[in-house]
């Protein structure tokens, strides 16, 4: 195969999907509507790097486990070849949402026994000490978790392979198709911008214009981040997590956060939202955001693509045409794919901690190379899986996917 792939999209996804190639020695047209890579979804000044335990030790612990121990290897490696990334391993407090949930993050330590220095539980008075502030309940030490610039990752995955990566900016595709088994990008005057044999979609929810992958289940979250105004080396001086997040202060600003609201295409700044976030902030450090005015912040709103389940989509695209929706469902492993065409998606909040993977796992599904997760985690992330159950029913009635197990125009509560 000629060894030359198109990726749409410029954030988290692509820009990592295209660094994983591109040090395959592929080289890569990568297309984004933006000026600059990282603008979307990727453009919040801060993103938290953290794993998320479960006592059942489940498909979304195992992945973001998996998720940020590549990430810390893909920093690292980043740093020591030079490359612009911004982040900074404080550590992250994860804190218990009651006593309950803190007798249940004891429990996952105590069965699992993680190695200490990724994973400890910490009571009320210790975790108020690494606060720097008086805290309501323990909770999670990750002593190598810590917070992330995401732009600037963007932007140290395509500098890394830069020779091999030809950037297409303030372009945006309005059609593919692929005659002569070449892929063909194409802006709204029909005029080519790339063509290859492998192309690669992650350009969050813009994905669902293109008629074969508009069945991809994929929704918009509008979040809104708080930026307060904060001197270097004020407390807290690591990332600290509650049903919402506050970073340390970034050249003179700490990120409280955020939102999360489905099918909310509200692009400005709301001072209802920056309440709520200040109302988080006072549940992780209880009287820190009294001297703060919702009225008088600034801040970002970004818009974060989703699928049903709160795992990415990463991998070859189901052709959903050759599908009979009446049919019984077949295997993943059986499933008609379109010829070439990948996507990488569905991130959620949790870009940050699982990009690195996502890229690596979409290279060597791509490359043809030994995959760096189990077969059941590859299978979990597959764009196929939307294609397997229940896709009779929602085409006829039209029925909204589920996000958390409410409707989707309901917001999603997640957060921790």
């Amino acid at each position: 195969m000629n060894r030359h792939a198109i990726v749409i999209g410029a954030g988290l996804a692509g820009s990592s999907a295209a660094q994983g190639l591109a040090a395959r020695g592929w080289t890569i047209d990568l297309i984004d509507a933006a000026d600059a890579p990282g603008r979307g979804a990727s453009g919040n000044l801060a993103g938290v790097l953290r794993p998320l335990p479960s006592l059942d030790d489940n498909r979304l612990a195992r992945l973001t486990r998996a998720g940020f121990t590549q990430a810390c290897r893909h920093f690292a490696a980043l740093t020591a070849s030079g490359q612009p990334l911004r982040w900074a391993p404080t550590g992250v407090l994860h804190l218990a949402r009651d006593d309950r949930h803190a007798a249940t993050q004891r429990l996952v330590v105590e069965r699992q026994q993680p190695a200490a220095e990724a994973l400890r539980f910490v009571d009320r008075e210790p975790a108020s000490r690494l606060a720097g502030w008086p805290v309501a309940t323990g909770g999670w030490w990750f002593p190598g978790g810590g917070w992330v610039d995401p732009a600037s990752l963007c932007r140290a995955n395509l500098a890394r392979h830069a020779a091999a990566i030809s950037p297409h900016y303030g372009t945006e595709v309005a059609q593919i198709d692929r005659p002569a088994n070449l892929w063909r990008a194409r802006d709204a005057a029909g005029t080519l911008i790339a063509e290859a044999p492998v192309l690669i979609v992650a350009n969050a929810t813009g994905a669902k214009r293109f008629a074969v992958t508009a069945h991809l289940p994929l929704r918009a979250a509008r979040g809104q981040v708080s930026h307060l105004d904060a001197a270097a080396a004020s407390v807290p001086e690591l990332v600290v997590c509650r049903l919402g997040y506050v970073t340390p202060a970034i050249d003179g600003v700490r990120c409280v956060g955020a939102t999360f609201s489905v099918d909310d295409d509200e692009t400005a700044l709301r001072d209802a939202d920056h309440g709520e976030n200040l109302a988080k902030l006072d549940f992780i450090l209880p009287g820190y955001g009294s001297r703060f005015a919702a009225s008088k912040l600034d801040g970002r709103v970004g818009f974060r693509p989703l699928s049903p389940d709160r795992l990415p989509m990463i991998g070859a695209v189901g052709d959903a045409a050759a599908i009979d929706p009446d049919a019984p469902s077949r295997p993943l492993a059986e499933m008609p794919r379109v010829a070439g065409l990948y996507v990488i998606n569905g991130f959620g909040a949790r870009g940050i901690v699982w990009s690195a993977l996502a890229g690596e796992l979409l290279a060597c599904q791509i490359a043809g190379e030994a995959l760096p997760l189990a077969d059941e985690l590859v299978d979990a992330v597959d764009p196929g899986r939307f294609l397997l159950r229940g896709r009779s029913r929602r085409v006829r009635t039209g029925t909204a996917p589920l996000i958390d197990g409410h409707a989707a125009k309901t917001p999603d509560r997640h957060r921790e």
